[in-house]
């Protein structure tokens, strides 16, 4: 394409604007209204666990706010939250936790989560007079946080609380590392079998244990703020664990909207949606519910299309993807349970969210360091590939030598359908080395691209290789990681125009993609989900609830990636160009 225009004009409905969907007669525009009109009756979403207030090592663009986490809910179409306070662990437990009640009054949706802790220490009440001044404020849910307070949950001085707890089912929120470990949460939860517990900010990797533990303990309760494990809720709900699964965000640290997707885009029955979304909290807090549900009415398209459990009505591209084997469901590790990890899986959940194209790389080749065997998976995982999708190839100048890769680099490459460059930090050796560079320059020579995970706390690499290959167009991943990481990628983007800025992560930080977006533009930001480690509807939903105009969303989603693969476009099977991308 010659330019974005053109690019816009031949691929996307969105052009046609909400007004002349509303006004403009004919089958197209008809169809394409009902496809984004709301549906008859909106999913209450009750948020579990928000966190606002000061923190230590906080970057200057890190959200904190109440302000900050009512915008968020709103835009996000959240009816309530329950809300904590950073102070209630941070500083006087009972002063925080009763400034907190004051500060949430003006707010019916807003209900306060307070920090206990046993009283023998004179700094928080007793039992009995905790239970009457709960209720003087309508608190139903605590935290508890025995590692960061500096208390024994299981020692003799903590039973009165405990059993305060357990006998009244107060709904309790808590983390592994809090309870002590793994181990001792099991403890926890045999020995109080009547609290109803949310254990908070489970990570994908931490999945076996999860899993185990909530087929033993039915009083144990999960949500998905950092498990964004794939087909989660599918896999969950199948296994009969649908009452134990809590939406809850982190917010305002987290996107919403990233949370909200993987339960929109689920593929469940609507009941159970309803349950993860507030249904279940409503029931462990004995009927506390916001008093209504909450739309937001200025919403985009691409918004109502999640709502709605639709595919997004303009091209999707993902920029970071791995494949496993067909039929199977993980890849060894700590914790790499990855629910239909292998191509038929993955390109149904492609389809299910409007993903037309892409690039994936193998997961034995980049993460388990068996780089033949991995190119040869991304082969017979684009033998089967629906139109739009490409390859990556990993090499390892670690485990061959120079001459061997001289052979296998253009081997590989010989398909055409593999146009990526993919090392990783696990082969030991930094990417400027000498060893990468036969592979750099082949790339160089041949229009490739590469996607740099960087084996560095910084971005040396990336910017070495801008510097010398300015022909390759070089894909800072995991971009949006974090505050940090941003600075990091928009100082590299600033210097060199062949570098773009993938963003994917588990940590999802509210409003980083905007302040990347206030700092360098929106036309070198790329979705990228790192599917399926992490499923990919909280990285779309990220993006699709970010506050950014329609057009900067559509260029993130899709049509920066042109940019990125356009030179390699003139070499590539038709099959394997997005239909967005062809001339």
């Amino acid at each position: 394409y010659k330019s974005r225009r053109e690019f816009i004009k031949k691929n996307s409905i969105t052009l046609l604007g909400t007004t002349v969907l509303s006004t403009t007669s004919g089958s197209l525009l008809a169809s394409t209204a009902d496809f984004l009109a709301p549906q008859t009756k909106d999913l209450m979403f009750f948020d579990a666990f928000a966190r606002i207030g000061p923190r230590r090592y906080k970057h200057p663009g890190e959200k904190w706010k109440l302000e900050d986490l009512i915008k968020e809910l709103n835009h996000c179409s959240i009816s309530g939250a329950l809300v904590a306070s950073t102070l209630s662990l941070s500083y006087d437990a009972m002063y925080s936790n009763l400034e907190l009640s004051t500060n949430l009054k003006p707010y019916p949706n807003l209900f306060a989560i307070w920090n206990v802790l046993p009283h023998h220490t004179n700094e928080c009440l007793p039992p009995v007079q905790l239970k009457q001044k709960m209720a003087e404020h309508n608190v139903r849910a605590v935290t508890i946080h025995p590692a960061s307070n500096g208390w024994d949950w299981s020692a003799e001085s903590s039973q009165e609380l405990m059993k305060y707890l357990n006998d009244n089912k107060i709904f309790t929120i808590t983390t592994v590392s809090e309870i002590g470990g793994w181990k001792e949460l099991n403890e926890f939860l045999g020995r109080y079998k009547s609290i109803p517990l949310l254990v908070s900010g489970i990570s994908w990797g931490e999945q076996r244990y999860a899993i185990g533990l909530l087929k033993d303990h039915p009083n144990m309760h999960i949500s998905f703020d950092r498990l964004q494990i794939n087909e989660g809720l599918e896999f969950l709900y199948k296994r009969g664990h649908i009452n134990q699964l809590i939406f809850a965000t982190d917010a305002p640290t987290m996107s919403v909207g990233a949370h909200r997707t993987y339960i929109d885009y689920a593929d469940i029955p609507d009941d159970a949606k309803a349950k993860i979304a507030g249904g279940n909290l409503v029931r462990l807090l004995g009927g506390q519910r916001p008093p209504k549900v909450h739309t937001n009415k200025s919403e985009d398209i691409l918004m109502t299309a999640v709502r709605n459990g639709k595919p997004l009505p303009v091209p999707v591209i993902d920029m970071h993807m791995h494949m496993l084997h067909e039929g199977i469901n993980g890849a060894g590790g700590t914790g790499y349970h990855m629910e239909n990890g292998g191509p038929k899986g993955i390109f149904k959940m492609m389809e299910r969210i409007g993903c037309v194209g892409g690039g994936f790389m193998s997961w034995n080749g980049v993460v388990s360091n068996d780089s033949v065997q991995g190119n040869k998976l991304v082969k017979e995982a684009l033998d089967v590939s629906p139109k739009g999708f490409w390859g990556l190839a990993t090499m390892s100048p670690t485990h061959y030598t120079q001459d061997e890769l001289a052979v296998m680099i253009p081997q590989v490459y010989s398909d055409k359908r593999i146009i990526g460059m993919k090392p990783y930090h696990f082969y030991g050796m930094e990417y400027h080395n000498p060893a990468y560079d036969i592979w750099w320059e082949y790339g160089s020579k041949n229009g490739l691209y590469g996607l740099i995970h960087p084996s560095r706390s910084d971005l040396l690499e990336v910017e070495k290789l801008a510097s010398k290959y300015p022909n390759v167009r070089w894909v800072i991943a995991h971009a949006g990681g974090s505050y940090k990481m941003a600075d990091m990628a928009i100082a590299a983007m600033k210097k060199y125009p062949n570098v773009f800025a993938e963003l994917t992560l588990t940590p999802v930080p509210l409003g980083v993609i905007e302040y990347m977006v206030a700092a360098v533009g929106d036309d070198r930001l790329l979705y990228g989900s790192d599917l399926p480690m992490r499923d990919p509807r909280q990285q779309l939903g990220w993006v699709v609830f970010s506050n950014l105009p329609l057009e900067s969303k559509k260029r993130i989603l899709g049509e920066n990636a042109y940019k990125v693969v356009e030179p390699c476009l003139k070499n590539m099977p038709e099959h394997n160009i997005p239909l967005a991308f062809r001339r």
